[in-house]
């Protein structure tokens, strides 16, 4: 059965995105990666259930625009949406959007700018079903 792994994004500073992804949002350094002359990784998640490939490219480049990285991200958080969006902007993470509730007025939901520009959209956990289905 196929399921969702990973998401990888390009990086311009691979110490500074990791920085934002573990002492920012709160997710665990999974494990680090070095290629020699093609690119310096890292992978970040809650688990290796699903994470994102953090990629630093080794060769000569321009610097990765918006445009050729990826569309967003999505994070599950714990707690307090309002209180979280707080915490993070006092830590100078930029607020896209929200907090506000979803589309379908089920969850809060909000959008933050990580340090490469790249939008990563915060969830609410999903409430457990009433119906027990």
């Amino acid at each position: 059965m196929s399921r969702y792994l990973h998401t990888s994004i390009f990086v311009n500073d691979l110490d500074e995105s990791i920085r934002f992804y573990t002492e920012v949002l709160g997710l665990k350094l999974l494990d680090r990666a070095h290629y020699e002359g093609n690119a310096d990784m890292a992978f970040v998640g809650a688990d290796w259930n699903a994470y994102i490939e953090l990629v630093y490219d080794l060769e000569d480049h321009p610097p990765y625009e918006l445009g050729n990285r990826y569309e967003h991200l999505a994070v599950e958080i714990d707690g307090d949406m309002q209180e979280t969006c707080r915490r993070l902007a006092a830590q100078g993470v930029r607020i896209l959007k929200g907090p506000k509730k979803s589309p379908g007025g089920t969850r809060w939901i909000a959008f933050v700018e990580d340090p490469n520009g790249i939008p990563v959209e915060l969830l609410e956990p999903k409430a457990p079903d009433a119906g027990g289905s």
